[in-house]
């Protein structure tokens, strides 16, 4: 039963694989396409639905400033920059346009580079 349970799921990530690429593809043929359009939109609703559970959670810390501030300030930085971000989310239309020019661009390639743009569109931390 274990193992025809593993099974089910291994091919179910095989064919999301699969339909990831061909939707990717499909994007790159024409970013403005229907089906393109939806596949975008729904990685800005999944980017969205997740943005607040990772407000502020990363701190950037190359450089000194940085490095300060994460020691001295601690708990109460986080929570001022945790603040800030969630009043700087941008509107959902802005980021399905953004993410369609890039696409339009050939930016995206891949989901690799996909998610990076996602998550590029997304980020609103001070410390950069």
């Amino acid at each position: 039963m274990i193992k025809l349970k593993l099974m089910g799921m291994a091919t179910l990530l095989c064919l999301s694989t699969t339909a990831t690429a061909s939707q990717i593809s499909a994007c790159n043929q024409d970013a403005n396409s229907k089906t393109c359009q939806s596949y975008l939109e729904g990685i800005v609703d999944g980017a969205l639905m997740f943005k607040s559970d990772s407000l502020g959670a990363r701190l950037e810390t190359n450089g000194y400033e940085s490095r300060a501030l994460k020691y001295r300030g601690g708990k109460r930085f986080q929570e001022a920059n945790r603040t800030y971000c969630a009043e700087r989310i941008p509107e959902r239309h802005v980021l399905v346009s953004g993410v369609t020019e890039a696409v339009s661009l050939g930016n995206a390639t891949d989901l690799e580079q996909l998610q990076g743009i996602v998550t590029n569109l997304l980020d609103c931390q001070r410390l950069q």
